[in-house]
Parts: structure tokens; C-alpha cells; sequence
């Protein structure tokens, strides 16, 4: 369970202790009639509902009351009771973290510190993980909700009396807080979750077939396979007709390399491969004369001219012959090294010359066939368009299976949603769900005792099988919008939650503010009568504050004080004393 126990810090001067009871706990705020200047709400009877939220670890922004400089050194204690024998100390330093104390009895922690620490310097994340922990509010955890999300329906300011069963965040989204309120009138918040997991699921899916429909024809599969498969023939035929075909790039600059390049090279290549081979020709006519001197031819020129041809002479002429055989046999060497060079050089001018010859042959041709490469140019441009169109078909093709597939997802989704709206709405009924019914006998029971008309609240599903919570009278009227009967409504149905679940693990306290404002004094009485009774029978506390310009009347024009004891604090216009925190007005 959670409830009060006390309300203090290490500044009890400025802010002095407020201790909170079983029954009425009022903060009154005493208004001097003849300063109508004085503005009521700077007292601090709302500021006492933020502090204790914010005692319970609330998350403030920097515009919080408590951002403000002469609050920089304030350490707040919020000391509550879990269990019978388990009282924990929440202690919160304005400018520093959380700690957590527990102790089997009441203490304070300033005075006499007998608690045992559960932990010191905890972040808010962190302390609000281990108090969820002790607490043990089963009631709000198998609603799927932590303590802080039931606090919605257990402090309440005074502009959170528009709406009966939405409170805290108007803007907040209906799968924020509808799981948890179904879960504590007996629908399973698993099963609400569920659905809008399923609607969220479904408007996905349908969001994303339409965007996958966009830019897509109005063709079926079966007619879209047929196109592909006959552009797929279409563009395999083209590609074997122009693999066919092999072309280099054809301009200008092939006529400038096949008459400048091309046939220039051939033409030296030619004057190279003659020269050589004329030399190759005289080293052949040289290698192929032999040095052959016939002796006695020469003798018969001597004595035909009758000399004779010493022998000294004719010796040396042998030696002679001799001698130029030898040097015959080195210059047949020479000549023949000579020829092997020049071979070798002629066989690469040869290759080099014929590597040309291919090349002017192939850039000849190539002038040739302008007209077939036009005609290739076509057909590739041809090509590339038709397997352009081919991808955008594929592409259509997988996003059509992707179509379908989806929507068989949307199509099971749906069965889904509606199988659980049904489920939900068959625990609509207090007939099959006795939470709902006998939270709403408590809820009627107090309209009926506050305000004295026959009303209750009931939980159906739309047309989209989504829950919706409202409250009508015996006449049928709606109590959903509007100011007049809603503030009560609200409070009846903050208590019929308390007052139902008093026994087991949840909250035993409620804070409204300003819930007197603009009600009838009969109104009044009776609601304060009623709360008196349910606080009595089930130990729980009901914090409310009023001003004493609201405080009712009875039939004699007397006001009708509160019992001393229910008066927890009381605040006056008169200074700062008067003031919630005893100080300025910040």
C-alpha cells in the first residue's frame, strides 16, 4: 500500500511539518475578505500537491517552483507507509540526489535517525525502480503500471476535473493510460495493449501498401510476368545480334591514324626490312667466293716472257696464299655473325610489319562499316530501353509480391484486432466482470450520496473496437465534457478506486485540490459526510483543500467548521507566516 505518514525538511522555520491522518485531512486557507487584491492561490495549498508529487519522485522541468534560488538548500523528507510494520523515508535534497530509509515504525530521520538505509545518492530512475519494489502496489503492477502512473488518479489539481478518466496529461495518447485504467476496472491491460499493438500493426501495414501502390499500374501478376518474359526473349535476341558485331570507336582520328600512324610506320618498316636484306644478300655473294690461286697459271705468264721466277719468290707467294687463307677464315666468321644479327633484326621488322598490316587492315574495314554501326548504335539504344523498362517491370513484379504478402499480414492483423476488440468488449459488461461492476456500485453510491441523482460509469468499444470510458446520469445525459457535474464525478471516482482496492495492494490516499469551488453547500455536505464514512471503514486519507470563503452553510446560515483534528494545515493572507513555505512570495 502507499500512504502518508509526514511532510518535512531541514528547514522547519520556513517550512514547518505536516503530518497526515486516516479520515478528512484539509489544508484551509483562511482569505481576509476585505483584501481582495490578495491572490489565493500564492498560499500554497496547490503548491503543497506538487511538493508531495514531487516528494514521490516526480521528474519536475526548470520552470518547477522549486528551481527557484531560495530553495537551493532545502532537503525534503516524505516519510510514507508500505506495509503495517514498514514505514520508508523518501529524503529528496533540492540540489542533490535521492535516498531511501526504511524502519518498522515512524521516525525522523533529522531527529533521531533509526532507520535502515536501502540506498543513498540514487538518481530518480533509480529510486523510483526500488521504491516501485517495496511498495508493492500489485494492483498497479499487474495493471501493467508503476506507482508513479496510478498517482494520476490519486492527486489531482484544479484543472484536472474536465475529464473524468483522463487526468494529469490531455495531450497524453489513449495507449498511454487506457492498458492501465483497464487493468484496474478488470479488463487485462495485456489484452488492451494488445489492441492498439494491432491497431498501430494495421496502420503500418495499410500505410505501407499504399506507398508501395504508388507509381504502380493497375496490372496483375500474371499479366505483369507476361510482359517481363516477352521483353526478357526481346532483349536476349538483341544482345546475341550485337554481340555479333565488334566496333571500335569511329571518327576522324582513325583516317589520321591509319594514313599518319599506321602507314607512315609501314613505310620506314619497308625501307629498314630492304636495307637489311640487301646487306644479308652481299654477306651471302661474299661467303659464297673462295680465295683459290693457281701457281702455275702465273708461271706460264713468267716464261712466256722467258723470266724466270726466283725460288725465294715463289716460296714467299705460297706463304702468301697461306696467309690470306687464314684471314679468309675470320672474315667468313665475321660475315657470317654479321648475317645472324641482321636475320634477327629483319624477323622483328617482319612481325612488327605485319602487326601494322593487321592493324591497317581492321581500321580500313572499320571505315567500311559506318552504316553497320549505325545500325548497332540503333540497336543498342533499343536494347538499353527495353532493359530499362525490363527492371522497372521486375521491380513492380517484387513490389506487387510485396503487395500481397502484406496484405495477407493486414488481413490476419485485423482478424486479430477484432478477435481482442471482442474479447474486450464482452468485459465491457458488468456482467461478466465483477471489478468493473463493483467499482462502479462504490462510484454510484457516492454520486447518489453528493449530489443526489442516479449516475454511473460504463466502458464500451467503437467502431473500431477501441474502449472508451464514460459516465451518464439516470436521464441518459452524458457526463463526459463540460465543468458542472464533473468535478464531482471525478473525485467519486478517484475514491471508488480507493475505497475498492482498500484491502489489497494499492494507494490509501487522495489529494484534490479546490474540489468545494463552485459547488452547492448541500453538495458540499453531503460529499464531505460521505468521505468521512468511507475513511472510517477503510483506513484511508483524503487530503483536500478549501478556502474558508467556501467552507458550507447550513440551513441556519451558520458555517459548518471542519473537526479540529481534520485540519492538517492552515494558511491565511496574512504574511508570510501565513504561507506554506513562511517566506516571501516566490
Amino acid at each position: 500500500m502507499l500512504k502518508l505518514v509526514k511532510l518535512y525538511s531541514n528547514k522547519e522555520s520556513e517550512f514547518p511539518s505536516i503530518f497526515f491522518h486516516d479520515g478528512i485531512n484539509v489544508i484551509y486557507a483562511r482569505i481576509t475578505k476585505n483584501e481582495k487584491s490578495k491572490d489565493s492561490h500564492s498560499l500554497g495549498k496547490s503548491t503543497l500537491a506538487d511538493l508531495i508529487d514531487y516528494m514521490l519522485i516526480k521528474k519536475i522541468t526548470k520552470n518547477f517552483f522549486l528551481k527557484k534560488p531560495q530553495f537551493i538548500n532545502f532537503i525534503f523528507y516524505l516519510e510514507v507507509q508500505a506495509s503495517q510494520n514498514l514505514f520508508i523515508t523518501i529524503q529528496r535534497a533540492v540540489s542533490g540526489k535521492i535516498s531511501l530509509s526504511s524502519s518498522k515504525e515512524s521516525t525522523n530521520l533529522i531527529e533521531i535517525n533509526n532507520a535502515s538505509l536501502i540506498g543513498e545518492n540514487l538518481i530518480p530512475k533509480e529510486a523510483k525502480k526500488n521504491l516501485n519494489e517495496i511498495l508493492k502496489l500489485n494492483i498497479v503492477n499487474n495493471a501493467l503500471g508503476k506507482y508513479r502512473n496510478g498517482l494520476r488518479y490519486c492527486i489531482r489539481h484544479q484543472d484536472e476535473y474536465t475529464k473524468i478518466f483522463k487526468v494529469k496529461t490531455h495531450n497524453e495518447k489513449d495507449v498511454r493510460w487506457k492498458p492501465y485504467l483497464s487493468g484496474l476496472l478488470g479488463i487485462s491491460a495485456d489484452l488492451v495493449t494488445g489492441k492498439y499493438n494491432a491497431n498501430a500493426r494495421i496502420k503500418t501495414l495499410e500505410t505501407t501498401i499504399a506507398e508501395l501502390k504508388t507509381g504502380v499500374d493497375n496490372k496483375s501478376k500474371g499479366a505483369l510476368e507476361a510482359s517481363i518474359n516477352n521483353l526478357e526473349n526481346k532483349t536476349s535476341e538483341m544482345s546475341k545480334e550485337l554481340n555479333t558485331i565488334s566496333f571500335q570507336k569511329i571518327d576522324e582520328s582513325i583516317t589520321r591514324e591509319l594514313v599518319e600512324g599506321v602507314g607512315s610506320n609501314i613505310a620506314s618498316i619497308n625501307q629498314e626490312i630492304y636495307s637489311h636484306e640487301q646487306k644479308i644478300s652481299n654477306i651471302n655473294k661474299s661467303l659464297e667466293e673462295e680465295f683459290n690461286y693457281d701457281i702455275s697459271n702465273i708461271k706460264e705468264i713468267f716464261n712466256s716472257i722467258e723470266i724466270n721466277l726466283p725460288k725465294n719468290l715463289i716460296r714467299t707467294y705460297d706463304e702468301l696464299i697461306e696467309l690470306n687463307k687464314s684471314m679468309g677464315k675470320d672474315r667468313r666468321k665475321h660475315l657470317k655473325n654479321a648475317k645472324k644479327s641482321l636475320s634477327l633484326t629483319l624477323e622483328g621488322l617482319n612481325k612488327k610489319k605485319g602487326s601494322l598490316s593487321k592493324k591497317q587492315e581492321e581500321l580500313s574495314q572499320l571505315l567500311l562499316d559506318k552504316e553497320a554501326f549505325k545500325k548497332f548504335q540503333a540497336l543498342q539504344k533499343i536494347l538499353i530501353k527495353d532493359e530499362s523498362n525490363l527492371a522497372t517491370l521486375k521491380e513492380r513484379l517484387k513490389q506487387l509480391d510485396t503487395t500481397i504478402s502484406l496484405r495477407k499480414e493486414l488481413e490476419t492483423a485485423r482478424i486479430d484486432a477484432t478477435k481482442t476488440g471482442l474479447k474486450i468488449e464482452e468485459l465491457c459488461s458488468q456482467s461478466n466482470n465483477k471489478t468493473l461492476k463493483g467499482i462502479n456500485k462504490i462510484f454510484s453510491y457516492l454520486i447518489k450520496e453528493s449530489i443526489n441523482i442516479n449516475a454511473s460509469f460504463y466502458i464500451e468499444t467503437n467502431k473500431y473496437n477501441n474502449i472508451e470510458f464514460k459516465a451518464n446520469t439516470d436521464d441518459g445525459t452524458s457526463i463526459d465534457e463540460g465543468f458542472s457535474y464533473t468535478k464531482v464525478f471525478s473525485v467519486c471516482f478517484d475514491i471508488a478506486l480507493l475505497v475498492f482496492y482498500s484491502s489489497k495492494g494499492y494507494y490509501r490516499f487522495s489529494y484534490h485540490d479546490g474540489i468545494f469551488e463552485s459547488l452547492d453547500d448541500r453538495v458540499k455536505l453531503r460529499l464531505i459526510k460521505a468521505l468521512r464514512k468511507l475513511a472510517e471503514q477503510h483506513g484511508l486519507q483524503f487530503i483536500i483543500t478549501i478556502l474558508d470563503s467556501d467552507i458550507p452553510e447550513n440551513k441556519e446560515g451558520s458555517k459548518i467548521h471542519f473537526i479540529e483534528n481534520e485540519i492538517i494545515k492552515e494558511l491565511s493572507d496574512k504574511g508570510k507566516e501565513g504561507r506554506l513555505f513562511k517566506m516571501d512570495m516566490f
